[in-house]
């Protein structure tokens, strides 16, 4: 079988070494007529194929590409790697999944593990992080473009100077509360995300300012902090409304994404709020199940698939630009009027 022999056997039943045989499949004119139809010989009796790897030592590529996704647990990041292994395919590259919970120090930086596969580039997913962790990944990650091309996607510091696709969170929380504020809405919740967070496209920037813009007053125990899961949106909404007067609960909550959005729904119906009626959820990344849900989830489509495709259309380019990833609020049965 084909698959049973590599360059190392080539050049042994030739007698030569794998640089002739590597110089031979690359068509070099150094290689004498005589030991190239030996190897050739060799190369036609075993049926030989060459792997992507063995392609990888005659052409410096291997036709491979990475990409690097934390909590895949989250349909969000399935649909951005769904996108970028499609467009991966379409141009004849394979793509290789590295999955992580996150991009911190506690994965014994990883990005530099990456140096030791044969990648043609990778593509990175940055979430957040602490501040004393940024320098340390921002090292690696200008070690391992010794080795290979990056693309940066997510909430993507601006100081980084690589190709990137990132995030605009404090223009997405600031158009979605926008929106609250002219269904009639007063008292708007935000829920998810960490309180660390000083990136300045952060979501609490676009939170501050649309309330400023609205002259409505900044109420600290309406941001409320935590993971990305449904049950830490559950257990954060939960604690909000059991320490706030009923009449002072919000009428609409903003949601780090559909997950904590359901999370909230799930503990305002525990306190006995209807959904729209007494208390709009707004989620985002518009998962496949937000349309299904009872009522059907409001969200924010960041068009994951896009997204992918287009860092792969990037890393392939080598051109080292920034764009801003594209989003569209899509409304739905979770949110209506204030009452």
């Amino acid at each position: 079988m084909a698959d049973h022999y590599t360059i190392y056997d080539i050049a042994a039943e030739a007698g030569v070494s794998i640089a002739t045989v590597s110089r031979v499949m690359r068509g070099e004119a150094s290689v004498s007529p005589k030991t190239r139809a030996k190897v050739d010989a060799v190369i036609s009796r075993l049926n030989y194929r060459p792997s992507s790897i063995a392609r990888g030592m005659t052409s410096k590529t291997t036709n491979a590409l990475g990409i690097l996704l934390p909590k895949l647990l989250n349909p969000n990041y399935a649909m951005i790697f769904t996108g970028a292994n499609d467009a991966a395919r379409r141009r004849g590259y394979s793509m290789t999944l590295f999955p992580w919970h996150s991009i911190t120090g506690q994965q014994e930086h990883q990005t530099l593990a990456l140096a030791e596969r044969r990648l043609d580039g990778v593509i990175i997913c940055v979430e957040y992080m602490p501040d004393n962790e940024r320098e340390q990944f921002l090292t690696d990650l200008k070690k391992l473009r010794q080795y290979m091309p990056i693309v940066l996607i997510g909430c993507v510091p601006r100081t980084y100077d690589f190709p990137a696709i990132s995030y605009n969170m404090a223009g997405i929380v600031r158009e979605s509360v926008s929106a609250l504020i002219g269904l009639g809405h007063r008292r708007i919740a935000l829920v998810g995300g960490m309180e660390s967070d000083r990136d300045e496209l952060r979501r609490d920037v676009g939170y501050q300012e649309c309330l400023k813009d609205a002259r409505l007053p900044y109420v600290s125990s309406y941001r409320v902090f935590c993971g990305g899961r449904v049950e830490d949106g559950e257990a954060a909404f939960d604690s909000m409304l059991s320490g706030l007067q009923k009449n002072f609960w919000p009428t609409a909550v903003v949601a780090l994404n559909d997950l904590v959005a359901m999370g909230c729904a799930a503990a305002a119906r525990r306190h006995g709020l209807s959904i729209p009626g007494d208390i709009s959820v707004l989620g985002c990344d518009n998962i496949f199940c937000a349309p299904y849900l009872t009522p059907p989830l409001a969200s924010i489509d960041m068009h994951q698939q896009q997204l992918g495709a287009r860092a792969v259309e990037l890393l392939l380019s080598g051109e080292n630009i920034r764009e801003e990833a594209q989003w569209e609020m899509i409304m739905r049965g979770s949110v209506a009027p204030c009452r």
